[in-house]
């Protein structure tokens, strides 16, 4: 019994000396709403905004305690339940992630007095837009928005046809007041200054909107091909029929960030008689243990496919870089020669940073040579 006790308290001990208790103290607003903390942890929801509530002291103040091993890394954000209500600083601005390192135990004290729903960005659109609003899909029996940019000439030219640009996310890519951020990828001002600047043709883009399983329809291994099956089978046939478009697989791409470009890769490498280009931006090649690097050891005839990966140096960007360290590895081994591979040192995982480097997969599918 006393050797028992000496080890359950040599136990005790030890991890005693190895966690900390991390807590949060928030001061916002009344409001009636939950109060929530998201970050890059299960402890703290793993981004998912619903999770992780506070625990509500009074009308003002709410707080929430976690115990976690020291030196672990938390970034984290706070929110009244979802990203469109996320706080913002007091200058109105999105701050980036709030990046702690667990050294000891601690109280982390956040005043806010703004929040995102009551802010909203105004939106601005460079070109035309054309909206169709809860577009069904059949694979997934789902409705979404498509979001269709035409080029400057598309209304002057009836007989000219233009490549497509598919783009996952499309709520994020032309418009900050529908961005989960309030800041877009600015794809149709881009596009816009490269084709006045000659540096590509005039392409139609479709930005297709996510849903609440995004996730489950971006991974391969879950909805991913029913996600591949509303795009080919449904979406791209409509826009085909819709719009002047030239339909063939070298005329086609498609490009999404983090799951959106784990999806992109996937309808490339899978259905490269459909797409032949793929603009992977902070790709999350990790999920589902790799799966997707472990099917890519086995060469097929891709060949005639275009790929550009993606990603920066900070934060969850650093977390997702080994598993792309081994797609690039997979596919010079493989001698795949048509790829692009960039890091940018100092870039978050966030929309503000894949605005500056979508001019690099642009160039490289619809450049003009």
């Amino acid at each position: 019994m006393k050797n028992t006790l000496i080890i359950i308290f040599l136990i005790l001990v030890t991890f005693g000396c190895n966690t900390s208790n991390v807590t949060f103290l928030v001061q916002v607003p009344d409001t009636t709403d939950l109060v929530t903390i998201t970050g890059n942890l299960p402890q703290l929801g793993n981004w998912n905004p619903t999770e992780i509530p506070l625990q509500k002291i009074n009308d003002n103040e709410y707080s929430i305690s976690i115990k976690l091993p020291i030196n672990t890394n938390i970034e984290y954000k706070i929110t009244r339940g979802s990203w469109r209500t996320e706080a913002l600083t007091h200058d109105n601005r999105i701050p980036n992630n709030y990046f702690i390192i667990v050294k000891q135990d601690t109280t982390i004290n956040h005043t806010i007095s703004k929040w995102r729903d009551e802010n909203v960005p105004e939106s601005t659109i460079t070109g035309n837009i054309i909206y169709h609003r809860e577009f069904y899909s059949p694979q997934l029996n789902n409705h979404r928005d498509i979001i269709v940019w035409l080029p400057p000439s598309y209304s002057e030219n009836n007989g000219e046809k233009y490549p497509v640009l598919y783009l996952h996310d499309g709520q994020n890519v032309f418009d900050p007041s529908t961005s989960y951020l309030g800041v877009d990828w600015q794809l149709d001002e881009t596009v816009t200054k490269l084709i006045e600047e000659e540096k590509i043709k005039e392409i139609i883009m479709v930005g297709i909107n996510c849903t609440d399983d995004r996730t489950s329809e971006f991974s391969p291994k879950q909805n991913g091909e029913k996600y591949s099956r509303f795009l080919i089978d449904t979406v791209k046939p409509f826009i085909d029929s819709t719009y002047h478009t030239l339909t063939d697989p070298g005329s086609t791409a498609v490009m999404g960030s983090s799951m959106g470009g784990i999806i992109s890769f996937h309808l490339a490498w899978e259905y490269p008689d459909i797409f032949s280009m793929a603009g992977c931006l902070s790709p999350a090649f990790l999920v589902d243990n790799k799966e997707i690097v472990k099917r890519t050891k086995k060469p097929k005839h891709q060949e005639s496919i275009k790929l550009v990966i993606l990603n920066g140096s900070v934060g969850l960007e650093a977390e997702l870089q080994p598993a792309i360290t081994d797609m690039v590895d997979v596919l010079k081994s493989n001698s795949f020669k048509n790829l692009i591979y960039k890091i940018f040192e100092g870039a978050e995982h966030n929309e503000a940073a894949w605005a500056k480097q979508v001019e690099i997969p642009l160039v490289y599918f619809f450049g003009i040579n």
